[in-house]
């Protein structure tokens, strides 16, 4: 199988594993609804981009104005009066968040980084926009996987590899949903917009 497809499902894995208590909410069938219509728009604006874009995104200029981007998405946020939680999530919250979903193909754009983002300035409270902005991933990724799946073909690697990677990918899938969580609780999610501001530059010299 393509590489990409076993870290798909080892990321797959970590977020299942990790969100379980949590997926209970799939059975909430407004939320279930919204995520529906996430996942339809930012699968569509997704696959779009990648079929017309692809070819460019090796471009190191695009690469560094995506960071840019990227950075400044997550320097943006800011704190809100406004504690709304998961049931009252709306069509139009829906609209915009599948939006910028939809944008996470391009390299250097945070998938999570620019949904948390946009939870946020829409009020949610903070754990309940990172459980949203994954949780929402899990259709996402199988859908992404579904697509490479059927352009797969033997990856070359030896089964020993294989399993390396997998389980690597398991792992520092589940030490990153930590640290984000983390982050975003104690107010410090702001410092992966820094983070990709150097890489951004970092990308202009090397």
């Amino acid at each position: 199988l393509s590489f990409v497809v076993i870290l798909h499902l080892a990321t797959l894995l970590a977020i299942i594993i990790f969100f379980f208590p949590k997926l209970n909410l799939f059975f909430n069938w407004r939320l279930l609804a919204n995520i529906i219509l996430i996942t339809v728009i930012s699968g569509s604006m997704g696959l779009g981009i990648k079929i017309l874009l692809e070819k460019f995104f090796g471009n190191r200029y695009l690469l560094t104005f995506c960071f840019l981007v990227n950075s400044g998405i997550l320097l943006s946020i800011k704190g809100n009066s406004r504690q709304r939680d998961l049931p009252n999530l709306g069509w139009k919250d829906s609209l915009l968040i599948g939006i910028l979903q939809g944008f996470s193909p391009f390299p250097g754009i945070s998938r999570s980084g620019i949904t948390l983002a946009g939870l946020l300035r829409r009020g949610f409270k903070k754990e309940d926009a990172f459980t949203l902005s994954f949780l929402m991933a899990i259709p996402l990724i199988i859908g992404a996987f579904l697509v490479e799946l059927t352009g797969t073909t033997a990856s070359g690697l030896s089964l020993p590899g294989i399993g390396v990677s997998f389980v690597a990918a398991f792992l520092f899938g589940l030490l990153a949903l930590k640290i984000v969580k983390k982050t975003l609780i104690i107010n410090r999610f702001k410092s992966f917009g820094y983070y990709c501001l150097i890489i951004a530059l970092l990308s202009l010299i090397v």
